[in-house]
C-alpha cells in the first residue's frame, strides 16, 4: 500500500522518511502534547505536538540522550517561530516564541487543539543523499545545513483536517534540531 510521507529527517547524509501504519508505534504525527511547558509564556491557545520522533527509529536520538524528541510548533500562532529545550522526559523550556499571542481564526476558526493521532512507521529504506538534495524538494529551505538533524513536516493530505486552511500547499514546517544542547528552532515557510 503506498502511503503518504508525513515527516521527512535529515542526519548524516541520510533521509530518514516517516509515513502512516496501522501498527502501534514509537514515533507519532499529532496527538496530545503530554509535557509540562516551562519558560516564556503563551497563550491562550496551546502549542501544537506535530510529531513524536524516538531514537528506536532515528538511532543519533540515542547517541545524543534524546530518547524520545518532540516536535512542538504554534499552529494558532500567526508566523509562528519558536525555540525551546527538553530538560528531561516530559519537560519542554519554552526559550522564544513570536508572537507570543495566539489567535482564535489562525490559521482558521475552530481549528483543533490537538492534531490527529497518527503512528508512524520508517520508510524501509532510508536514502543516502546530501543535504542540497534534501532541501530541494522543499521551498526556501535554509542553507548551509543549519543543525545536525533537519526535521520537516509538509503539509499533509491524508490526515482529515487542513493544517492552513486551504493553502496547504508550498507549507512546511521545519525543525533545526541541535541535539547535543537539546534545542529545537520551529518556524513554516512557503
Amino acid at each position: 500500500m503506498n502511503r503518504e510521507p508525513l515527516v521527512f529527517a535529515f542526519h548524516d547524509k541520510t533521509l530518514y522518511t516517516f509515513e502512516r501504519t496501522d501498527q502501534h508505534s514509537a514515533s507519532v504525527f499529532g496527538g496530545p502534547l503530554d509535557a509540562n511547558i516551562t519558560g516564556r509564556p503563551f497563550g491562550p491557545k496551546p502549542l501544537h505536538l506535530i510529531a513524536r520522533l524516538r531514537s528506536r527509529h532515528l538511532s543519533v536520538l540515542g547517541q545524543r540522550f534524546v530518547f524520545d524528541l518532540p516536535l512542538i510548533y504554534g499552529m494558532q500562532y500567526d508566523g509562528c517561530e519558536l525555540s525551546y529545550r527538553i530538560t528531561k522526559s516530559h519537560e519542554i523550556e519554552l526559550l522564544h516564541i513570536e508572537p507570543a499571542s495566539s489567535l482564535d481564526d489562525w490559521p482558521y476558526p475552530n481549528f483543533p487543539p490537538i492534531l490527529p493521532y497518527i503512528p508512524l512507521r520508517l520508510d524501509d529504506t532510508p536514502q543516502l543523499t546530501n543535504y542540497d538534495s534534501f532541501a530541494q524538494r522543499f521551498s526556501n529551505m535554509p542553507w548551509p545545513q543549519p543543525t545536525e538533524l533537519v526535521v520537516v513536516v509538509p503539509s499533509p493530505a491524508t490526515i482529515g483536517l487542513s493544517l492552513w486552511g486551504g493553502g496547504d500547499d508550498g507549507v512546511t514546517i521545519v525543525f533545526e534540531c541541535d541535539l547535543e544542547a537539546k534545542k529545537v528552532k520551529a518556524y513554516s515557510m512557503t
